[in-house]
């Protein structure tokens, strides 16, 4: 018992654990930073809705069972935002291993800093969302293999991949991309070894076995729910390079804009420095591949079906492409101290930017909207007794509102379907002639629409006594117009 004790503040007192906790901490730091600066967004509302059903919500299970007990626990926004911050800072300790145990200790401490520094990693580590997981499960999966095929006979090492995977596909479908990346490393580490690789197939096809019900559950909900996204070219590569590394929000032209496309360019140089290298070690070959081969995939998919090309998605990919950043970095600080110095600089410059936009900046940089708590604030502070709320929603619930909303005025959800501005004043007039009668004050709330259309159809039956826009929510207070009868 002492001498395992002793193995493991040796390295504390030797100091040589203190970086990468001084990283750790950083991160921590980070990721709490401002966690409540920007509201819920649709998505995150979903999470929390999945949670508290537990279904099994196209595959992704493995998050909401996780989620359940902690929402149980208490459903304020920090609290619920904590998983995935737990996630990420183990990601950022499960690349540091990746770099160090298999490159030098300083590659993987450059990784885990470029990763805790990240402006796209900080977003979804403060987010409700399953993101962080799926990236920290990939990595386990990830580091478990390459310790597998350099100590073969240990078991250890071949199951932390086994169940690394198989846990990645129950957090996010997506990671299904991992085992055309592993079947290749398998193949180039075994291809003169086959007994060797007969024995790592039949745990790669109890991957697959065990995973049938996430691809089976996939198929049934394809198409339920898509988002219109840019198909991918080269232009969109570069930007994908940008927001993985320095500057998740669209840069402002000009200057800025100039300085991240450089920057984006440095990047891609950087990772063809690692990649194309005369003495490559095998290493490098596989974070390449785990790097490359899901982008590739969500690339061609998007390609030749519909687009998936989203950061949320690709963010999978990012810790390698991240470590192939500082594996390259180093190649260039050896063949040209000046040239390191200066792409650190330029570098450095650039993620300092994209930090103080993602702090400071209320959108968030994928456009996705969190209006909600300003809105029910709004309505709260002004609400009165016997004002009810008509929130017109195309996503199906008012649980956007509830869950802000402290007041006492009941609201009624006025389902539509998905935007279509073409027919918004039809809509509106059906709605009006389908409204009980009521003198009760009405908070209208629309979110897309033009502020104009709404007058002009409610002016007719209603006092607009007040009117707000925020984001893309309409906030319209109506009072109903009485009859002369009425008096």
């Amino acid at each position: 018992m002492s001498n395992a004790f002793q193995k493991l503040i040796y390295p504390i007192k030797k100091k040589e654990w203190f970086p990468i906790v001084l990283i750790l901490v950083l991160a921590c730091f980070l990721y709490f930073y401002r966690i409540n600066f920007r509201g819920l967004w649709i998505d995150e509302f979903i999470s929390v809705l999945d949670g508290r059903k537990m279904d099994l919500n196209k595959g992704r299970l493995l998050y909401y069972v996780l989620l359940n007990p902690w929402i149980n626990i208490s459903d304020n926004e920090v609290w619920l935002r904590v998983p995935a911050i737990i996630f990420a800072v183990v990601s950022v300790y499960l690349i540091y291993r990746l770099g160090n145990d298999f490159f030098s200790k300083k590659v993987g401490l450059l990784a885990a800093f470029l990763l805790t520094i990240s402006p796209l990693f900080i977003n979804h580590a403060q987010e409700i969302r399953y993101y962080t997981m799926s990236v920290c499960l990939g990595l386990c999966g990830c580091l478990g293999l390459a310790h597998s095929l350099k100590q073969p006979d240990k078991k250890l090492p071949r199951l932390i991949w086994v169940v690394g995977r198989i846990l990645s596909f129950y957090t996010t479908p997506l990671n299904a991309a991992f085992l055309v990346s592993d079947i290749l490393i398998l193949w180039l580490k075994f291809k003169f070894k086959i007994s060797r690789l007969i024995s790592y197939l039949v745990l790669y096809l109890t991957i697959i076995v065990v995973s049938i019900p996430v691809a089976i559950s996939v198929k049934s909900d394809s198409g339920s729910h898509r988002v219109m996204l840019p198909i991918p070219g080269i232009k969109e590569i570069f930007r994908e390079l940008r927001i993985m590394t320095v500057f998740a929000h669209p840069p402002q032209p000009p200057y800025i804009a100039l300085l991240i496309q450089v920057v984006a360019l440095i990047v891609a140089t950087v990772i063809l420095r690692a990649i194309i290298q005369k003495h490559r070690t095998q290493e490098g070959v596989y974070v390449a591949l785990w790097g490359i081969i899901p982008a590739a995939s969500i690339f061609v998919f998007s390609n030749i079906f519909y687009s998936i090309w989203n950061s949320r998605y690709l963010i999978m990919s990012q810790p390698y492409f991240i470590l192939l950043v500082a594996i390259g970095f180093f190649k260039v600080l050896d063949w040209q101290k000046i040239i390191g110095v200066l792409v650190a600089v330029i570098y450095m410059l650039a993620v300092s930017l994209g930090l103080v936009t993602y702090y400071t900046s209320s959108k968030r940089y994928m456009g996705a909207l969190d209006h909600y708590r300003p809105v029910a604030q709004l309505i709260e502070g002004q609400d009165r007794e016997g004002d009810i709320i008509i929130y017109s929603a195309a996503h199906g619930t008012s649980f956007p509102l509830t869950y802000y909303y402290r007041g006492s005025a009941p609201i009624y959800l006025d389902k539509r379907e998905e935007k279509d501005q073409s027919n918004l004043q039809t809509h509106l007039k059906n709605w009006i002639e389908s409204l009980p009668p009521t003198y009760s004050r009405i908070w209208f709330i629309y979110y897309g629409g033009d502020m104009n259309i709404f007058k002009s159809v409610f002016a007719e039956q209603f006092t607009i006594e007040s009117q707000e826009i925020i984001g893309n929510a309409n906030i319209l207070l109506l009072i109903p117009k009485l009859d002369k009868n009425d008096y």
